[in-house]
């Protein structure tokens, strides 16, 4: 009885999947015994299925990384930094490094002005920014 070609690749890609799973927990762990930061590998991004990958980078899309495993949200971040009084925008993204708070973006900047500028939680002093 001969296995039909679609099963047989169906089968393997099952395989592999759950080999790279049990991988990505290995170093997962590995990581965290290390106390290191989370492994980035060109090879280990989150999965996008091929014909969707194709597709985005045709439409002119760049691939994205893995997002930055922080404690808080960019929002709340901003949120503590600027309760006791507004602050410059250059000032909030050094307050909210010393939280910890890490940025994923090549430009972090941009990233704090779609929430300043966006979110009514913030409001604009004369260039300095501060919550409601």
């Amino acid at each position: 009885m001969k296995i039909h070609p679609l099963k047989q690749f169906v089968s393997l890609r099952d395989q592999l999947t759950k080999r790279k799973a049990e991988l990505e927990k290995e170093l997962s762990e590995i990581n965290s015994a290390l106390g290191s930061e989370v492994f980035h590998s060109p090879v280990a991004s989150s999965h996008v299925a091929p014909a969707a990958h194709a597709s985005s980078a045709s439409k002119g899309g760049a691939s994205r990384g893995r997002r930055a495993k922080n404690t808080m949200s960019l929002k709340e971040a901003v949120l503590a930094v600027t309760k006791s009084k507004p602050l410059t925008k250059q000032e909030i993204l050094d307050a909210v490094d010393k939280l910890g708070y890490k940025f994923t973006a090549k430009n972090p900047t941009n990233s704090l002005n779609t929430l300043l500028y966006s979110d009514k939680a913030f409001k604009n002093h004369d260039g300095k920014f501060g919550s409601n």
